[in-house]
């Protein structure tokens, strides 16, 4: 059963609608192997649509419903789409017609049953979902997908350039939702929570996946809401929730109440949560559970801590090390590429350091990767790792094993940067920030610096008081304290700025793109930017007698 908006839909409701969009997509001459696109929000007609392209073999591409121009057309355009369908949604239609010169060849169709006024090039389809049969389709429609057949393409979030679109098999959605009920025990008297967008793999494989392959009921929220998650969770007695990292942050910034653990939540099962606040949200929510999970749409392979070790992302002992086609090896970030030896094989990291996962390549872990995307594909392999003609897949991100065999999370690719000769975690610096109370949220990256060598770190905070982006004597004192007391002398950001708001995907990655670019330059931003004065071990404010300094190299750094 699924949850909306006070609505309840069973399971036989969804199935029948799922049969009927069959019906009518079959009737505008799509078929077996064809691929369509939908953009909805999130809604039971994500659901039943999906499930009805399933039902004849047609592959779905979920787009991202906040795209607008220039990424959208990409997604549309790369993932071969014959047709789009909508539901609902007036800015969705405004976004399509913005782009529309470029889809002359594209079908474009909604099921749109309200009175609002849609844009001509738009075909209305709710008398034909009236009168469309809701009986079961029949499998000859279907006749040719197996387990390893396409089911959907999910598109990466696009922080770092345009979307690629991910093949997703039959097989991979059918794992997906057997894992979360695999730690939780999960029956169909549970009920999931989840505000997840269903165009990524969380909200649609996992979520969807899960309700579909053990038959409990998901309530369904159109997106995150700090002041209503819990308040949801109680009113529909939600036994498992879904998070992402940064959603727990909101939640534990909320002013605490009596009510917090007034709930029935056991389990929460995600990615990304933040060390410096595991224990914080698990103590105050009274959450038994939690389970960190690993993974990418576009790797055969994933982790999942079973085990509430704060922090980590599963855990792997030395058997399962020999067992598992998994290796973490060197990476070198100023070359951006893997530690070889004299011998030009990869390099084994040891226990506590961070390396790069990389996973073989074989029969047993295949890897779809991203539809017509060679080249992209073809970056994603490491070969001749450890002997001739061997070949792993690069995972993109830096992972460390404990003494105790638990994996963490260290960073991804392209977001560590190197400075003073020492590789710097931009996830340990923002982490190490944003423990301090007055801080919600913090984006680190790296900028070039003229006269030195590697990137500097740059800091961009976002106070609890947002309204006041001006830090006061006290705030940088206490960061300049945390930073000295905690973090390495070559990690201490060198710069910092204040903002409002952090830019986020509807995933809640942070977008550094933007302030990669502007980096310190005092004229790109109104908002205050201060540097790290190394000899009196404080933050001080750029102006532009400084910035000058700085770009004619007179400040040491």
């Amino acid at each position: 059963m699924i949850i909306h908006k006070e609505r309840s839909y069973s399971f036989t409701e969804v199935d029948k609608m799922a049969n009927k969009v069959a019906n009518v997509a079959l009737s505008l001459g799509l078929k077996q192997g064809d691929t369509v696109a939908i953009m909805m929000y999130n809604e039971p007609a994500f659901v039943w649509t999906w499930f009805g392209f399933e039902k004849i073999g047609v592959e779905v591409a979920f787009l991202n419903f906040n795209q607008r121009k220039k990424s959208l057309l990409h997604s549309i355009i790369s993932s071969e789409a014959k047709a789009v369908f909508f539901n609902s949604g007036s800015e969705l239609y405004a976004a399509i017609e913005n782009i529309a010169e470029e889809l002359e060849h594209i079908d474009l169709y909604t099921f749109d049953s309200t009175d609002v006024e849609i844009p001509s090039i738009f075909r209305r389809l709710n008398f034909e979902m009236k009168a469309a049969p809701e009986d079961r389709i029949s499998r000859h429609m279907r006749s040719n997908v197996n387990v390893m057949s396409t089911n959907c393409l999910i598109f990466t979030s696009g922080t770092t350039g345009l979307p690629k679109p991910v093949i997703v098999t039959h097989l991979k959605c059918l794992f997906a939702g057997f894992l979360l009920a695999y730690r939780t025990s999960t029956t169909s008297d549970d009920v999931l929570y989840t505000c997840l967008p269903l165009y990524h793999s969380a909200g649609s494989m996992f979520g969807v996946g899960t309700i579909r392959r053990y038959g409990i009921t998901m309530v369904l929220s159109e997106r995150f809401s700090a002041s209503r998650f819990f308040q949801e969770c109680r009113q529909h007695n939600v036994t498992i929730i879904q998070y992402i990292g940064e959603m727990c942050r909101y939640l534990v910034n909320n002013p605490k109440s009596t009510i917090d653990t007034k709930h029935s939540v056991k389990a929460a099962i995600g990615n990304g949560l933040r060390k410096d606040i595991w224990s914080e949200f698990q103590n105050r929510f009274k959450i038994e559970d939690i389970i960190e999970i690993y993974g990418a749409t576009e790797l055969s392979f994933g982790f999942g801590n079973l085990y509430n070790a704060v922090g980590a992302t599963g855990r792997i002992t030395p058997l399962l090390k020999i067992l598992l086609p998994i290796a973490f090896i060197k990476f070198d970030s100023d070359t951006n590429q893997p530690v070889r030896n004299d011998k030009g094989r990869c390099v084994l990291v040891k226990t506590g350091e961070p390396g790069l996962l990389i996973i073989r390549f074989d029969k047993r872990m295949p890897t779809e990767g991203y539809k017509n995307k060679e080249e992209a594909n073809k970056k994603r392999f490491l070969y001749n790792v450890f002997k001739d003609g061997d070949k792993y897949i690069n995972s993109g991100d830096l992972l460390y094993i404990d003494k105790d065999y638990y994996i963490f999370f260290y960073d991804r690719l392209g977001d560590t940067f190197r400075w003073k000769g020492e590789n710097v975690s931009t996830t340990e610096v923002a982490n190490t920030i944003s423990e301090l109370s007055f801080i919600t949220d913090t984006c680190v990256y790296g900028v070039t610096v003229p006269g030195c060598e590697g990137r500097a770190g740059m800091a961009t905070i976002h106070l609890v008081d947002s309204d006041n982006v001006e830090p006061t004597d006290e705030m940088l004192s206490e960061i300049e304290e945390q930073c000295r007391t905690q973090l390495a002398g070559y990690a201490i950001p060198r710069f910092l700025r204040f903002t409002r708001f952090l830019d986020i995907t509807s995933t809640f990655k942070q977008m550094k793109t933007t302030l990669k670019r502007e980096g310190f330059d005092i004229n790109l931003t109104i908002e205050p930017i201060y540097y790290f004065d190394i000899r009196g071990q404080k933050y001080c404010k750029i102006d532009n007698d400084i910035y000058s300094n700085i770009i004619d190299k007179r400040f040491k750094f």
